[in-house]
């Protein structure tokens, strides 16, 4: 029995290796599924091929792309209406991020449609923008396009020449990043077994991103901690061939990148970018593909980027005039490798909307927005408000423990948002109309929450659970709540912005803050963008002991009148009314302290007496700031 059994372990230890991709391999329709789901609920759909049809060509050019490719190397459906509305926003819309234009020709490719813009976009775009553009553009050629100025041979040398000492890649500086350092070994990868050069690059990476690895099992870019930078390792490993979830390299403290990116599943089945975060479309898309990626991986398909490139179901044309309309309906598409979601079990809902929330105001109409501040002495909220005839729309009232600042709606953390109509009077009927118009709010809210309570008492009344606890809690809830209402603090757009320098009696120093947008010169008409790019000049702002680079900005955007938003981890989307990818996938916000770029996120930074900081924005995470 003794030799028995060592002959039969001897045999499994030798095909261990054979079947360690069957031991090891996960399953992640789950979270495929959880994924479709949770959008096939938001927008109302009852398929995929329907979500694609409606939401995904409604946001065509928006949000919309990376959905488009994941679902084209994933099943088989009609993209006809989303390429078709994809090419009307490309048509009437100026795209002056090269990273972007080639992003849109590679979804275009992956929809099996041989588009002029394809071949264009890497004539004008190729090395335009930085490391991005050099990645895309080797995405495209990988699958078959061609540029007359630059061979694979030129890209693929131009992306190792920029690999770091320490083996990474980044869009700037001398040390890697984990998101620009895995994206880039994801082209790369179609070599990776026939050249030697980029087997080694891609190793050097390979460690690199080992050595980053966190204990939980996934990644921080930029000091924090997010679901994105694990999502494109997964896809990176995938791309080489890789079973990312068990490969010995990417398991720390007994977690694997699994285990990293479940760290930010939600319930609803969508991801959030950090810890505790709330949905974010970024995350939720990136973990999209990035399962469709290891699925392929897992089915022996090629790379996500290596594109199938199917053909699309034939559209059956228009009839003339004189002929009947009679022609049979397209049929649907069934999906290949995602199962579909069972009409049963979807639900459709009003969606709310993803937009970004406008705040503007003129003679006639004045876009409002309510956010509760929690400070430690008193509960602050902002109204921007006028007269009468008052449209409520509620989603979520965003709050946070930050003193005296004003939390303002996001694409991924919405307001309460009211519009009113206005009305030319004098300064002091505004005011007296205003605090009339306050006080009604307050009693209407009032009414509504002591309405609940009754409705509630009631309800509990003819359901025989006449507890007299039960009443005296739901009387103790609707005290609590009219103290919160009578005593919360209410203030104009014109009380909130009181442009007026910032006083401090506890001031230990000063600090100096200045917000730019000089990239943006010339790339864009828009009326938020000076002609000189300067949106505050050099500004001295009194410090106070413990406070960051966050709370200056608001104190200084509350100052002088400059719209600013930002999420619940207070990571700062717009300033001015321009936007983190306005103008192009790597453009947004980003702030230096003496002329340094910090790792750590703005409400992390702590300032001391006499620091210089520069909020500026950038069309490439950076790189292109002087």
């Amino acid at each position: 029995m003794k030799r028995l059994f060592s002959l039969l372990s001897s045999v499994l230890i030798l095909l261990s290796g054979n079947f360690s991709f069957i031991v090891h391999a996960e399953d992640v329709s789950d979270e495929l599924n959880g994924i479709i789901s949770y959008h096939l609920t938001q927008s109302g759909s009852d398929s995929v091929q329907s979500w694609i049809d409606t939401a995904l060509t409604e946001n065509a050019g928006i949000s919309s792309e990376w959905y488009i490719l994941a679902l084209s190397q994933s099943g088989s459906y009609n993209f006809s209406s989303y390429q078709n509305a994809l090419h009307a926003y490309l048509d009437s819309h100026e795209i002056y991020s090269a990273s972007s234009r080639l992003k849109y020709a590679l979804v275009l490719a992956s929809t099996g449609e041989d588009s002029p813009y394809i071949t264009e976009s890497l004539a004008n775009s190729i090395g335009q923008q930085g490391i991005m553009s050099w990645v895309y553009a080797l995405h495209l050629m990988n699958n078959g396009y061609t540029c007359e100025n630059y061979s694979i041979d030129d890209v693929i040398s131009q992306l190792l020449s920029m690999q770091l000492s320490d083996g990474g890649w980044a869009v700037m500086g001398t040390v890697g990043d984990i998101d620009v350092t895995a994206m880039t070994i994801q082209p790369l990868a179609v070599y990776y077994h026939s050249n030697s050069e980029i087997q080694n690059a891609c190793d050097r990476g390979l460690q690199f991103l080992s050595e980053h690895q966190l204990d939980y099992g996934g990644y921080q870019s930029f000091g924090t901690e997010n679901l994105e930078s694990t999502a494109q390792v997964v896809t990176a490993l995938a791309s080489l061939g890789t079973d990312a979830f068990s490969d010995e390299r990417f398991i720390k403290n007994g977690n694997t990148l699994l285990d990293g990116m479940n760290v930010y599943r939600l319930s609803d089945g969508s991801y959030s970018h950090t810890h505790d975060g709330i949905s974010n479309p970024t995350a939720t898309i990136q973990a999209f593909y990035t399962f469709v990626a290891y699925q392929r991986f897992q089915n022996g398909q090629n790379p996500l980027y290596i594109l199938d490139k199917p053909e699309i179901p034939e559209i059956i044309p228009e009839p003339e005039p004189d002929f009947p309309a009679n022609e049979p309906a397209v049929p649907e598409p069934e999906p290949d490798l995602i199962p579909e979601i069972p009409e049963t079990t979807v639900t459709e809902l009003s969606q709310i909307p993803e937009t970004e929330t406008s705040m503007t105001s003129d003679s006639v109409q004045t876009s409002v927005s309510l956010s509760v501040s929690a400070s430690v002495s008193e509960t602050s909220a902002v109204i921007f408000s006028d007269t009468e005839n008052t449209t409520v729309s509620q989603t979520e009232t965003s709050i946070s423990a930050v003193s005296d600042t004003s939390v303002f709606s996001s694409s991924t953390e919405t307001s309460l948002t009211v519009i009113t109509e206005t009305s030319v009077i004098s300064p002091e009927s505004q005011e007296i109309k205003k605090s009339e118009q306050i006080s009604h709010q307050k009693l209407i809210i009032l009414a509504v929450l002591w309405s609940i309570g009754l409705l509630i008492s009631l309800i509990l009344w003819i359901l025989k659970k006449r507890s007299f606890k039960n009443f005296i809690f739901i009387g103790i809830i609707c005290l609590i709540g009219s103290g919160i209402i009578l005593f919360i603090r209410i203030q104009s757009a014109e009380e909130y912005y009181h442009k007026s320098p910032v006083q401090k009696e506890n001031a230990i120093g000063t600090v100096i803050i200045t917000i730019r947008c000089d990239t943006l010169i010339d790339k864009a008409d828009s009326e938020y963008i000076p002609e000189d790019g300067i949106i505050l000049d050099q500004t001295e702002i009194p410090l106070s002991d413990g406070e960051t680079v966050y709370d200056i900005l608001m104190q200084s955007a509350q100052a002088y009148g400059i719209q600013t938003e930002h999420n619940s981890s207070y990571y700062i989307s717009g300033i001015n009314y321009l936007y983190e990818m306005q103008y192009g996938d790597l453009s947004g916000w980003m702030y230096r302290v003496n002329g340094e770029l910090p790792s750590v996120g703005c409400a992390e930074y702590h300032l001391k007496d006499g620091d210089f900081i520069e909020w500026l924005y950038s069309c490439e995470i950076g790189n292109d700031l002087k």
